[in-house]
């Protein structure tokens, strides 16, 4: 068999398939079945803030209706918060005895200190490393894109300096610069990025007319997206690089991988077709390495990225150049 372990954000991994934070990665069961299932690495789901805080708030609104001290009334919504974030953290620590593969914590915040608090607790429980899922939807007419980006680089320079576990920045495509600001990014002392992130999107039903849900599970083409960043950022930042959204199936994971990227994340295709995709997967990469000739991934990581390309430009350009009779 062909080595299918891989190094990502410092850590050993004994094959490059993680497992993305969502309700797949929400208890110890749920976690010790991926490992199971034979992911390489786990991403616990997020720990949100703006939900904790929501939980709070409606705690608060039942004590508003009773007659309490004001004191009283305090340390019931602090109770509220910290019993929110003990029970993610106990499932870290539980997870963390029982299994034996790398477990990545998430963290999404709204407050710039919770950032840091979530930070350091996770830290502390166990976790291998901390992924920020980070992304300010750049809505405001009045902020420019500097503005937006100035967020990023504020948040991670609070947090970083207060862990020391690898950290990563899971991210979306909204970037007036994209290429120099993942450099900057990278720059940071980061240990990776995620891209892309999958985003709740809103559409219309026309018959009700109202807002309805999108489409939450990715479809097998969106890959196409993040396999052209991580080529063309592969070799040019410095830190570690993820792909995710729209990966599927093990010619995927191929695909990202000579791009460039140390790992990928998956999530719809294993709600849809279940845990046994990630034995797939690394049996196709298995088999497909053994029918190239590649005894490790290190062997062929990257050869088809923007930077080792014999025709650079392929991977810049977005607007057909001649259209064939067939299409």
């Amino acid at each position: 068999m062909a080595d299918l372990s891989t190094q990502y954000l410092g850590l050993s991994l004994k094959n490059p398939i993680i497992v993305a934070s969502s309700g797949l990665t929400r208890s110890v069961d749920t976690i010790l079945r991926c490992e199971e299932a034979g992911a390489g690495a786990v991403v616990l789901k997020s720990i949100f803030e703006e939900q904790i805080q929501q939980e709070v708030k409606e705690v608060a609104s039942h004590v508003a209706n009773v007659t309490w001290h004001p004191e009283a009334a305090q340390y019931v919504q602090t109770y509220s918060k910290e019993n929110a974030v003990e029970q993610y953290l106990c499932i870290l620590r539980e997870a963390k005895k029982k299994a034996s593969i790398p477990l990545i914590a998430s963290i999404h915040c709204v407050s710039a200190g919770a950032w840091i608090e979530f930070a350091h607790r996770l830290e502390v429980a166990g976790a291998d490393a901390i992924e920020l899922n980070l992304f300010v939807l750049p809505s405001d007419v009045k902020a420019s894109g500097a503005d937006i980006e100035k967020i990023y680089f504020d948040v991670l320079e609070k947090l970083l300096p207060t862990v020391s576990v690898p950290v990563s920045l899971k991210l979306g495509t909204y970037f007036s610069g994209m290429a120099q600001t993942m450099v900057r990014l990278s720059e940071t002392k980061l240990a990776g990025l995620v891209l892309f992130n999958r985003f709740r999107t809103a559409d219309i039903d026309i018959h009700n007319m109202r807002l309805v849900e999108a489409e939450q599970f990715s479809a097998p083409s969106e890959y196409v997206q993040s396999l052209r960043w991580i080529s063309i950022l592969a070799n040019r930042v410095s830190c570690d690089l993820a792909a995710t959204t729209g990966i599927h199936d093990g010619q995927t994971v191929v695909k990202q991988l000579l791009a460039g990227a140390n790992a990928v994340q998956v999530c719809s295709s294993l709600y849809k077709n279940g845990l046994s995709v990630i034995s797939g997967m690394t049996q196709f990469l298995d088999e497909w390495m053994n029918e190239q000739g590649f005894e490790s991934i290190d062997d062929f990581r990257g050869n088809l990225s923007q930077k080792e390309s014999s025709n650079p430009a392929d991977w810049d350009r977005v607007q057909f150049m001649k259209i064939s009779l067939n299409m």
